[in-house]
């Protein structure tokens, strides 16, 4: 029988999309915290109740590749990818893709850790026009003692029906994994800012955004207050989590919560916008509570993915 990989999930239409841009050029991203084999080998005691054969690297690694290359994506964000899996990983998706042409860049994360952030893309329909690797520790800053990191691509649309005078469809995706202690608000916080600022010089606030990652942080925490508090300042952002339902969970940390997330940007300043078409629903509270702790023999990670469909309008 075939692994049940989506268990319940779906992809949702949004009413609030506009019917009369469908013809703008779309695309399919998804951000996933995968698990770093060495990050669950030295916890390993946080996975005691789950059979150790569905621990492996190679179980996982084949769960985690029949889940993408269900789900399809245009774009991959990751967290927790182990620098010395990459190569692998990434050639593993291309064997199974139909057609696409699989690309990447990668941000290991400092000190000894070695997972980082990737951005996966199909270069067939995009061209990567920029790239920036952040570093989330400074030693000139007391609460940036940590070694998360965060990763800025800028990417063109190759769009074959744009006309030669418009001007390219350019849009930033960004991914990061902030530090896990629960009791450390105060640094997620202070990650968050400097992500911002170099959101800021990146962008220029003149570009649509797509940011992603696991924030180890819930919605009505401070680190997303002040990641979405940046409307309200001169510097805006405007940015709008795309799944916000509070019966739903991405990972298990004592109880099912969520702590991934994906979110959009619309610049007034930019001539084009990201229309999100469709979100790929995360799992109700109960259904994660009736299927058990993750990875198991179907899920190669201990968080859920995330998906949506955008357009370039």
């Amino acid at each position: 029988m075939e692994p049940r990989y989506d268990f319940k999930r779906k992809w949702v239409t949004l009413s609030s999309s506009d019917i009369s841009r469908q013809r703008a050029p779309s695309f399919k991203l998804v951000s996933y915290n995968i698990l770093a084999q060495d990050l669950l080998l030295e916890h390993i005691n946080l996975y005691l109740k789950i059979k150790q054969e569905w621990l492996t690297w190679r179980r996982r690694f084949e769960n985690l590749q029949r889940e993408i290359t269900k789900l399809n994506p245009d774009i991959l964000c990751l967290q927790e990818m182990q620098y010395d899996h990459l190569p692998l990983f990434v050639q593993g998706l291309q064997s199974r893709s139909n057609g696409k042409r699989l690309e990447y860049v990668y941000k290991k994360k400092t000190g000894h850790r070695t997972d980082g952030c990737a951005i996966i893309y199909d270069s067939l329909k995009f061209n990567l026009v920029e790239q920036r690797c952040v570093e989330l520790y400074d030693d000139r800053v007391t609460l940036l003692n940590r070694e998360n990191v965060a990763l800025l691509t800028k990417f063109r649309l190759k769009d074959n029906q744009k006309q030669p005078e418009e001007e390219p469809k350019e849009f930033i995706v960004a991914t990061t994994h902030l530090l896990y202690n629960p009791k450390r608000q105060d640094v997620r916080c202070a990650q968050i800012t400097k992500l911002l600022e170099e959101l800021q010089t990146f962008t220029g606030l003149a570009k649509p955004i797509i940011l992603t990652g696991d924030f180890n942080s819930e919605l009505d925490s401070s680190p997303i207050e002040v990641l979405l508090r940046t409307q309200h300042s001169q510097k805006s952002f405007n940015f709008e989590v795309l799944d916000t339902s509070e019966s739903a969970a991405s990972t298990l940390q004592h109880d099912w919560i969520t702590v991934d997330y994906m979110l959009r940007s619309n610049c007034a300043q930019s001539k084009h916008q990201l229309q999100v078409d469709s979100i790929y629903t995360l799992p109700s509270i109960d259904s994660c509570c009736e299927t058990g702790p993750i990875p198991n023999h179907y899920l190669g990670s201990d968080h859920y993915s995330l998906g949506a469909v955008f357009r370039v309008v």
